[in-house]
């Protein structure tokens, strides 16, 4: 093999891993609300993997923008909207959650993203499903 194949193969092999490592992944979130009688188990697609990052020694030389982690987060989204069983006519039984289409290596946008994971939550419905 050439020199500039056997690189051109490495390259790839690489980037190409390190690129896919944030993709859209199945999901099963569990819905429930304290006044209806049901949960409602929904499956979904969710943004997860693993982003290269560094932390750069020189904090305080940089500007702030360049400190910034990146994150696996949603690039194109939809919402779907579902109705909760068992719900009584004064509650709103219908709730929302968004479905990754695409996923990227970025800054976490709070407008449509939880940037922070709590350890103590749990996924799991505690009523009838």
């Amino acid at each position: 093999m050439t020199p500039l194949f056997l690189m051109s193969v490495l390259f790839g092999l690489t980037f190409g891993q390190t690129m896919s490592f944030c993709v859209p992944t199945e999901y099963t979130m569990y819905i429930e609300k304290s006044e209806c009688s049901y949960c409602l188990a929904v499956n979904t697609t969710i943004c997860a993997g693993y982003c290269i990052t560094r932390d750069p020694n020189g904090k305080i030389f940089l500007p702030k923008y360049a400190l910034s982690q990146r994150v696996c987060t949603y690039d194109d989204l939809i919402y779907k909207t579902v109705e909760i069983p068992g719900c009584p006519q004064d509650v709103a039984a219908y709730y929302s959650y968004p479905m990754a289409l695409s996923c990227k290596c970025g800054k976490c946008n709070t407008d449509h993203s939880d940037c922070v994971q709590e350890a103590n939550q749990a996924n799991y419905c505690s009523k009838l499903q």
